[in-house]
């Protein structure tokens, strides 16, 4: 019987272990984190990089929005200081229905739900702009200021 349990209790954690392994989800951002996914079959292309910079340059408007940024392509996520994200590129692709040929950005919400989905190359102010229209945007606003 023990020994019963006992292979019970490392299946159980065979499987915890596998799935803290294969990286986080992006529902563990939801209500915490919007989301900006710069989207790219090449992360060396030209435009994304350009598009990318455009965002960065732009760190207390990101903070102040509570906005994380990442960078995915088929095989990896990066972080937006280039460093590679705890994220399953393939249940990204597939929680985001990604076609593999769109290249450009994608807001999602602190609901977990596409707030917006542009081609390259999108200005930071639009972003900025549809965030600040949103109404959870402008409860916070609201909350800040008392």
């Amino acid at each position: 019987m023990l020994m019963r349990l006992s292979r019970y209790t490392l299946l159980i954690l065979g499987f915890i272990t596998s799935s803290h392994m294969t990286g986080q989800d992006l529902q563990d951002y939801k209500w915490k984190n919007r989301l900006l996914i710069f989207v790219a079959e090449n992360t060396d292309n030209k435009i994304l990089k350009t598009n990318l910079t455009a965002f960065t340059e732009q760190q207390k408007e990101l903070t102040e929005r509570d906005l994380m940024i990442f960078v995915i392509n088929p095989t990896h996520i990066y972080n937006q200081d280039g460093s590679k994200a705890n994220l399953n590129p393939g249940a990204v692709y597939e929680q985001l229905n990604l076609s593999s040929g769109f290249k450009g950005l994608l807001l999602i919400g602190k609901d977990g739900f596409i707030k917006a989905k542009k081609a390259y190359p999108v200005a930071p102010e639009a972003i900025f702009a549809k965030i600040d229209g949103m109404p959870m945007r402008q409860a916070e606003q609201r909350d800040k200021e008392r």
